[in-house]
């Protein structure tokens, strides 16, 4: 945005675009969740809008968890000297007190986390924070709401994800369209076939009241008809 040259006017239209953001996303929990997931870049949403998960409340042994991944300075004990074991790094703050320095952040809450459940490993989704503390300050038990997939996923995506393809598609001179036009249906198809929530707004959101592009009108029947 550099090359533009007001910037309060871009701060103005900033505002009055989060006001209608916020609006929307008041209205819908689960939009908030992969708004959320969306800019954190994390799988929280991915599990919260799929309807083939189970989940169970259960309170786990912390030594059965398998920790995930978190900022690059923490990785490089949890994941590479500790190879993502809780027992490990239990006993690494045993053997090193210093090192509970480098997680000094990390705070308990009562608050449960999110584990998924899968390969025989209770990984976690949600709560790394909770979890390193819960550690480093001798807890052995822990409160999780565990997602226990029942078949292949099939959880929600933004609508935004196939406006992107669209609008990158539609602002293409028509030489190039020509070129990307295949590109773009196996793009959508994909989508499609992983996202359960894709079908559903090519036909309502992205029909001809909204789409008003004949040639991108074409392109959606084409991926549905499949």
């Amino acid at each position: 945005m550099e090359n533009f040259p007001d910037r309060k006017y871009l701060e103005k239209l900033n505002k009055h675009l989060k006001s209608k953001t916020e609006k929307f996303l008041s209205q819908n929990l689960a939009e908030q969740f992969l708004n959320s997931s969306g800019i954190l870049l994390n799988w929280i949403a991915d599990y919260l809008t799929d309807p083939n998960i189970r989940w169970e409340k259960e309170e786990l042994e912390i030594d059965q968890l398998y920790l995930t991944g978190t900022s690059p300075a923490w990785n490089k004990i949890i994941i590479d000297q500790c190879q993502r074991s809780p027992s490990k790094l239990r006993t690494l703050f045993r053997k090193n007190p210093s090192i509970k320095k480098i997680f000094k952040e990390a705070k308990f809450i009562d608050l449960p986390i999110l584990v998924r459940y899968e390969e025989d490993k209770y990984k976690v989704l949600d709560g790394m924070h909770r979890i390193i503390a819960a550690i480093r300050d001798g807890l052995s038990l822990i409160p999780a709401f565990v997602a226990y997939p029942q078949a292949e996923p099939q959880p929600s995506c933004e609508a935004h994800l196939i406006y992107d393809f669209l609008r990158a598609y539609q602002r293409r001179s028509p030489v190039e369209r020509q070129s990307l036009r295949t590109d773009l249906i196996s793009g959508l198809r994909f989508l499609k076939k992983v996202y359960g929530n894709v079908e559903g707004l090519l036909r309502e959101r992205f029909n001809s009241n909204y789409v008003l592009d004949p040639e991108i009108q074409e392109i959606i029947k084409e991926v549905l008809k499949d």
